[in-house]
């Protein structure tokens, strides 16, 4: 019969250890959500800073803003161009936990129901399907951890658990790339699986293809993998990695050893198969990771000694077939670590960062790694300028499980790709991978509240909701300059070439970003508020925090570079300009930003439309001191963020070619010192 069925996924996150593109199965079919143009998840209104379980436990820590960290969370699945997935914005619900009212539902209550189906996870996501269709997904916290949004040291990150839950909403099960948001485990103090990774892009694009988009940008790899004496190998791990970009897309064989990675961006992919027995188990996968074969050894296409990279075009499948030796490994990559700020070095089975240029001391560990064959050489990073540096091999012990580890210093280059990397330990006899477990990340970006300025006026000292804002310091973004582009939903996109600004926890759209300039919304969540931590990621690696005021209205007119002319349309719709004045009594256009809070009110990053016009508060104009009457003053249709002012020009009103012109909002008037031309 075909079943209605209720499913409890322990595809959750596990504790205390903390993505690949596998999906989730429910019978003979995928999961998939056929809401997913405007999935919308609601969140139980006890969730606060503050919050504490029934024990007393301090569940979300004091000065976390866990709302804007779950919209972030959706917000990152709704930011990917070549997907057509919609995440709305979340609203507040009552309701605790309940799978049968077909709503989505976040909740961190401490409820005897809640807290029997987390058991010992971080979170679950209980999944209602009918059909294989999604129709009804709670997310749990547990009530018997710490959660927090300020990286609190122990504490677990409420944005990327968020995230990861949201994943396995969409129907992603887990992943066998570490670096991967929908990677099985998650530390305490860190964000570093909140940035999607090109595997969780894979899935949404597979599943949930943009409209133009599903195939021709993208490429395959398509084989299978066998035992050298003949027979296929379940539920292998079959990762692609192309290391020039940083992008590693995984997943498993089925019960005939084939596999295919899909949604591959084009280039030379290094592929290889290794055994779920660690850190990566058949258990990740629920249903999925049933008949695996573990003992095999690690395969790599081409050979350890030489491998060889394939190449992937935009709509073409390529074909690698992996043939492995049928034996237990004798090397066995758990996890790894790096040395951490405070001294010492810590352990886990997840991934971790460095950055470009730097050199530290890391490790890896698990059994066989105390082979006395294993020397610095057998130590490599799959195609990436990682070095180990001579004579820094150390060995040693795990604290408490007490598995051989290699500790070892590592230069990386500062020409090294952005992205995922994955370690590779060979010996004469043997071959492990500790698979996408480092993530390089750019130097840290940099700016001050004084880089925080009006993109019309630039002048800084605070921002206003909805205002277009520059932010300029180091390391912002890409070295080239990307403009920005709207999301599936019609709206500027709040992810731009792994550039995000948050401006206290609220993604802000972004129009522009390089690396020493980025330009964004101001979001309107800021409304009310007296000042605003801001905070700017590239590739993940974020700034410190920067608190910036915020201001009901601030106004600034934009000017033509270079001039103090302003960009201002005449009647006609020409540019205003010295050889192009407007007539006193006619009607000029003044673009602008800053005006704050408008009615009736837009969303951040939404596009005004051109009904019903959205108005600012209180707009007046004057020229050269004298009032002119104002017939619109609010936001541009077609634009975010984009303020106009249509007003006629006072018929006694001073002539010439630089004649003052200056907005005011709510009583707070615009930078001085910009003129257009009367006659």
């Amino acid at each position: 019969m075909r079943p209605s069925l209720l499913t409890l996924l322990a595809l959750a996150l596990v504790s205390t250890p903390a993505a690949a593109f596998v999906r989730s199965r429910l019978g003979s079919g995928f999961l998939r959500r056929t809401d997913a143009s405007n999935v919308r998840f609601l969140v139980n209104e006890r969730t606060a800073a503050g919050l504490t379980s029934s024990a007393g436990r301090v569940v979300i820590t004091a000065g976390s803003d866990p709302l804007a960290a779950l919209q972030a969370a959706a917000d990152s699945w709704t930011n990917i161009p070549s997907s057509s997935l919609t995440l709305a914005a979340m609203g507040r619900t009552p309701v605790e936990n309940s799978v049968g009212d077909n709503e989505n539902t976040i909740s961190f209550a401490d409820t005897p129901e809640n807290q029997s189906v987390v058991g010992d996870a971080v979170a679950v996501t209980r999944i209602r399907a009918v059909g294989g269709n999604i129709i009804d997904t709670d997310i749990l916290y547990s009530a018997r951890l710490t959660f927090s949004t300020t990286l609190q040291p122990d504490a677990l990150d409420i944005q990327t658990v968020a995230a990861h839950e949201i994943g396995h909403a969409l129907g992603a099960n887990h992943s066998p790339v570490l670096a991967a948001t929908m990677y099985f485990a998650i530390g305490a103090g860190t964000n570093l699986l909140s940035l999607l990774s090109t595997d969780d892009v894979a899935f949404a694009t597979e599943v949930y293809p943009e409209a133009g988009s599903a195939g021709s940008s993208f490429g395959a790899i398509s084989g299978a993998v066998n035992l050298n004496g003949g027979g296929p190998v379940p539920v292998a791990l079959v990762t692609a990695i192309d290391p020039s970009a940083g992008v590693a897309v995984g997943t498993i064989t089925g019960a005939d050893g084939s596999y295919t990675l899909s949604k591959l961006p084009p280039g030379r992919y290094f592929v290889y198969a290794e055994p779920a027995d660690g850190p990566v188990d058949p258990q990740q996968f629920s249903g999925e990771g049933a008949g695996a074969n573990t003992s095999f050894t690690t395969g790599l296409h081409g050979g350890a000694a030489s491998p060889q990279a394939v190449a992937v075009g935009s709509g073409a499948t390529a074909t690698v077939n992996l043939t492995v030796e049928g034996a237990s490994p004798a090397l066995n990559i758990q996890g790894g670590g790096m040395a951490l700020p405070t001294g010492g070095i810590f352990f886990a089975r997840r991934a971790f960062a460095l950055g470009r240029g730097q050199t530290t001391q890391i490790n890896l560990f698990g059994p066989g790694l105390d082979d006395p064959a294993i020397t610095e050489s057998s130590i490599s990073f799959l195609g990436v300028p990682i070095t180990v540096q001579p004579g820094t091999l150390q060995r040693g012990r795990t604290p408490g499980t007490g598995l051989p580890t290699l500790i070892f210093t590592v230069q990386v280059s500062p020409a090294a790709p952005l992205g995922v990397v994955t370690a590779v330990l060979r010996t004469a006899a043997s071959l492990a991978v500790f698979s996408g477990g480092i993530r390089i990340l750019p130097p840290m970006p940099s700016f001050t509240a004084a880089g925080v300025v009006s993109g019309a006026s630039f002048l800084g000292g605070a921002a206003a909701p909805g205002e277009i804002v520059s932010i300029f310091g180091t390391n912002l973004g890409p070295a080239n300059g990307v403009v920005g582009t709207l999301d599936s939903a019609g709206r500027l996109a709040a992810s731009l070439a792994g550039v995000t600004v948050t401006f206290n926890g609220v993604p802000a759209p972004l129009f522009f970003a390089s690396q020493g300039q980025i330009n964004a919304q101001a979001p309107f969540e800021t409304a009310g508020q007296s000042t605003a931590s801001v905070i700017a990621r590239y590739q993940g690696t974020a700034s410190a925090p920067v608190s910036v005021g915020i201001r009901n209205a601030r106004p600034g007119i934009f000017v033509v570079p270079g001039s103090s002319r302003g960009i201002i349309a005449n009647q006609d719709g020409a540019l205003n300009s010295a050889s192009n004045p407007i007539d006193r009594g006619r009607v000029v256009i003044i673009y602008a930003t800053g005006q704050g809070v408008v009615d009736p009110p837009l969303d951040t990053g939404q596009l005004a439309p051109a009904s019903p016009l959205s108005s600012a508060p209180a707009v007046t104009v004057t020229f050269g001191g004298r009032p002119g009457r104002v017939l619109f003053g609010g936001m541009t249709p077609g634009f975010a963020g984009l303020m106009q002012v249509n007003v006629e020009v006072p018929s006694d009103a001073p002539t010439g070619n630089a004649v003052p012109v200056v907005v005011t909002v709510a009583g707070v008037s615009s930078q001085p010192n910009v003129t257009l031309a009367v006659r």
